[in-house]
């Protein structure tokens, strides 16, 4: 049986193929509604602080509930990143709103801009699971917890407490790639934790990274 896996916000990264190609003029070519070019939020994001790289700026009218919103993508050492999607009117998207959006600048600019031969796209899917942020043996040493826990009471009970500080030990040795947020969203949206003790754990796995890090800085 596959684990369920967790609705992630997605990366979107055009790595450039130094063909002499135009990273941003091969977007801007492909730029067309609902699609719109906005050099003047380009001209504010430029005068808002020393970078030297260049930015795009194109603004996605709304669609399917989701407001209108600006997409970002600043220049950086390979290609382009996109930094950001922001709405105009609502606080923030969520993460199927966020990603929507992506998908649809995929689909529209960048996958046909790259047939210039200017760029490749690079994006991450949508979905991941711990296998995606942790090696096999830490994934398995957080699942042994998680399982064998009292999930009202976290790691307090000394058994429940041994299984957790394995999965931190293996955690720091492998140099995991999973967020505290990641841990949080897992615990709750895949195990079931109740928030408030999953958001604990999350303090504690991200306090005990740090100070293990910093032990290992002081011995070299």
């Amino acid at each position: 049986m596959t684990e369920a896996s967790i609705e992630v916000f997605q990366d979107l990264r055009l790595r450039t193929l130094h063909t002499g190609a135009s990273v941003r003029n091969a977007i801007l070519d492909e730029v067309r509604g609902p699609w719109h070019h906005e050099s003047e939020r380009e001209g504010m994001l430029r005068s808002a602080g020393p970078h030297p790289k260049d930015v795009v700026a194109l603004v996605r009218d709304s669609f399917e509930g989701i407001d209108r919103s600006a997409l970002v993508l600043w220049e950086d050492v390979d290609g382009y990143h996109v930094s950001n999607i922001v709405p105009e009117k609502v606080g923030q998207l969520s993460i199927v709103q966020y990603n929507a959006i992506l998908q649809d600048f995929f689909a529209r600019i960048a996958e046909p801009a790259s047939r210039t031969g200017a760029f490749r796209v690079e994006m991450t899917s949508a979905q991941q699971s711990l296998e995606d942020w942790l090696d096999s043996e830490t994934a398995a040493a957080l699942r042994r917890f998680s399982r064998a826990a009292n999930k009202s009471t976290g790691a307090s009970h000394p058994l429940d407490q041994e299984r957790w500080f394995q999965f931190l030990i293996s955690a720091h040795r492998s140099s995991a790639r999973m967020s505290p947020g990641d841990l949080v969203r897992w615990l709750k949206e895949v195990e079931n934790w109740p928030e408030d003790t999953a958001h604990e754990l999350a303090v504690e796995y991200e306090f005990t990274s740090a100070l293990l890090h910093t032990y290992d800085a002081s011995q070299s």
